[in-house]
């Protein structure tokens, strides 16, 4: 199994079967700065491996979604809200990572699609 450690707050992910990981922080509580996520070592094949590896935070958002995809590229994101309309459609340069500012967004529920080049998957995602 793999698992890794994504950093909110640096915007990074760490594979931590990889090695350690060492940060430094002031005094303060920090409650949604890292995001554990396992992946099991299963028989999916690599499309549907990358596909599974796939996070959106924080959920519920407020303002800034974070997309991350380690291990294929984002090639766009669309947000579709619960009548259909598509009130995002973005095209992204191939990069791991997106951050998608969704605070002039209505507060309901929205589904984010995100097509990287091994496939596409949706997500729900609240807004608050």
């Amino acid at each position: 199994a793999t698992v890794y450690l994504i950093d909110t707050y640096k915007n990074t992910i760490t594979d931590l079967t990889q090695g350690d990981y060492e940060f430094f922080s002031n005094k303060g509580q920090f409650s949604e700065r890292f995001i554990l996520k396992f992946e099991s070592d299963s028989v999916l094949g690599s499309s549907e491996a990358a596909l599974s590896s796939i996070v959106a935070y924080p959920n519920p958002t407020n303002t800034i979604l974070n997309i991350v995809s380690p291990h294929s590229p984002i090639v766009s994101i669309k947000v579709v809200d619960l009548s259909g309309r598509t009130v995002f459609n973005i095209s992204v340069d191939e990069q791991h990572s997106h951050q998608l500012d969704m605070s002039g967004l209505q507060a309901t529920v929205y589904f984010v699609r995100i097509d990287t080049g091994e496939g596409s998957l949706t997500k729900r995602i609240i807004k608050n």
